[in-house]
């Protein structure tokens, strides 16, 4: 598995740091060497629609591999509030770069 990979960021959630449109890099091994914590941007994966990932900024980490994750622009975004903290098995990364198209 390669370290980094690559997600089109596809809504407003995470506006004003991301926008549609926007690419990001993700490393896949960030969390090999350190625990996730607050701030950090991370894709992973939807716990309720498979094959759909998500792209959300930590808000909290509540206990041993539950993660609060929440959107930069609360009234567009679909997180913790809807489905609840993420487990860690679903994280994919931490987002490293943002590109823009």
């Amino acid at each position: 598995m390669w370290p980094l990979a690559r997600f089109r960021v596809e809504d407003a959630s995470m506006e004003p740091s991301l926008r549609a449109g926007d690419y990001v890099l993700v490393n896949r091994w960030a969390y090999a060497f350190r625990a996730p914590g607050p701030g950090d941007i991370i894709v992973f994966r939807h716990p309720r629609r498979d094959g759909m990932f998500l792209i959300k900024r930590i808000a909290s980490v509540d206990g041993p591999g539950r993660i609060v994750v929440s959107g930069d622009n609360a009234a567009w975004s679909e997180d913790s509030r809807t489905f609840g903290p993420v487990g860690r098995e679903a994280l994919v990364g931490r987002v490293i770069v943002r590109t823009r198209p």
